[in-house]
């Protein structure tokens, strides 16, 4: 069950909503939880915090809202001389979390991987001495007698 209620869209819409749209706002609701949840496993306790509650009820309505501002998924219309577009961060007709939403939930999607590198990568930049098969140059030797106190 989804933390944000059909009042929270009608906010997010700064409107009512017609019938068509009440009857899918629930679900709605539900998916868009469930796409937090699937990232947020922790998301029960993390939703006992006041603050964090408000962030994720606004997160889901703003969500459902870009559904209903753009059911069609219109990107760009044309009529004779006349066009427009739609910003799909306030209308996108899909039912989707932004990244600048996850940021407010907590979630960057920034992630760090330590690369694997051979003896003269380590020894270039940075790693123990002992632990290494080529040692480096010897112009780098110093560099390891200050920074590990073991001459090579």
């Amino acid at each position: 069950m989804a933390v944000a209620t059909a009042k929270d869209v009608e906010v997010s819409l700064m409107r009512e909503l017609t019938a068509s749209e009440t009857e899918y706002v629930g679900e709605l609701l539900n998916r868009a939880e469930a796409m937090i949840r699937q990232r947020i496993p922790t998301l029960s306790q993390c939703a006992e915090k006041p603050e964090f509650t408000e962030i994720l009820i606004a997160v889901e309505a703003e969500s459902v809202a870009r559904v209903f501002r753009n059911p069609s998924a219109y990107q760009q219309e044309t009529l004779g001389s006349y066009s427009y577009s739609l910003n799909y961060r306030v209308a996108s007709g899909l039912l989707d979390i932004l990244e600048d939403e996850w940021k407010r939930l907590g979630i960057t999607s920034w992630a760090t991987v330590a690369p694997e590198t051979d003896g003269y990568a380590r020894a270039r930049y940075g790693g123990r001495p002992d632990l290494q098969f080529q040692f480096g140059w010897p112009a780098q030797n110093h560099l390891s007698e200050v920074v590990y106190g073991n001459p090579l």
